[in-house]
């Protein structure tokens, strides 16, 4: 078994390697290779930081790693670990990091990330021995969803430009890799992006990306929430691409985001831990 980071490996070959392995998982996950690049693109995935194992020149695992400042650290994003079922069982995952982690150092990276189901008890147990350590339990929506008591006081209209400072304030808690700001400017391009206003003031927005049908985020000024703005913004969505909808990985501490969720008919699927590693330079 050869361990080696993923430079220079064509984008079908880390595909073919990523569906066997999520053939049987939990949620089994099956991507086109416009949608496994897409992943790629918007978790900042770096090739040359990831890591493969491979046997006669076949890759058999994987560990893909997304890089970006996060609080002014340079932090690594798990975007996906992943051993073909045939060679599970053979410690590959921690061989795998045990090759990587050196690099990552030397990078500069100080801390990375990731989430895990919360019933995958191997993975827990294994990121667990790694050093990884549980920093917050997240809740993923799903469905039909419905809009009511809509507020009809507030101007509905495009976002120009995203005035982060301003809108970092309305957040009850920080948002998740796939979600956090850097995902967002990545993707732009790919989602719409509507803002709630009263005499011109932003007082709410919602970030939704029209292909997955994910909403990526919303957000509504703490002292004008409660008031149906968030429900106006829903209907906007629901108004221009259908009622299916979905939230990935909403922090379980988010209570009135919890609230909300729960009162446009959106229910709980799945349930993920995310999980941090600190590291440094010996």
């Amino acid at each position: 078994m050869e361990i080696r980071t993923l430079n220079g490996i064509a984008i079908k070959e880390v595909l073919k390697a990523f569906n066997m392995a999520f053939s049987d998982y939990f949620v089994p996950l099956q991507l086109s290779e416009a949608q496994f690049t897409a992943k790629l693109i918007a978790d900042k995935t770096n090739l040359d930081l990831s890591v493969g194992a491979f046997e006669n020149g076949t890759l058999v695992g994987f560990i893909l790693h997304g890089i970006d400042t996060v609080d002014n650290q340079l932090v690594g994003y798990n975007g996906g670990t992943g051993v073909i079922p045939k060679k599970r069982g053979f410690g590959l995952t921690r061989q795998m990091y045990r090759f990587i982690l050196p690099l990552l150092v030397q990078q500069g990276i100080q801390r990375l990330v990731l989430e895990v189901i919360t019933n995958n008890i191997p993975a827990i147990t294994s990121y667990k021995r790694l050093g990884f350590t549980t920093k917050r339990k997240l809740v993923c929506y799903k469905g039909e969803a419905r809009a009511e008591n809509i507020n009809t006081t507030i101007a509905i209209r495009e976002l120009q430009n995203f005035n982060w400072s301003l809108m970092v304030s309305f957040w009850e808690v920080s948002p998740t890799w796939q979600n956090a700001i850097g995902a967002i400017e990545t993707t732009k391009d790919h989602t719409i992006s509507i803002g709630a206003y009263r005499e011109h003031q932003l007082v709410g927005y919602v970030i939704y990306n029209p292909t997955s049908k994910r909403i990526q985020q919303i957000a509504v000024h703490n002292d004008f929430r409660r008031k149906g703005i968030g429900t106006a913004l829903v209907f906007e969505v629901l108004q221009r691409y259908g009622p299916t909808l979905s939230l990935l990985n909403v922090d379980n501490n988010s209570k009135s985001l919890t609230r909300f969720i729960k009162s446009i008919g959106l229910a709980p699927n799945l349930e993920q831990f995310e999980m941090e590693l600190k590291i440094e330079a010996n």
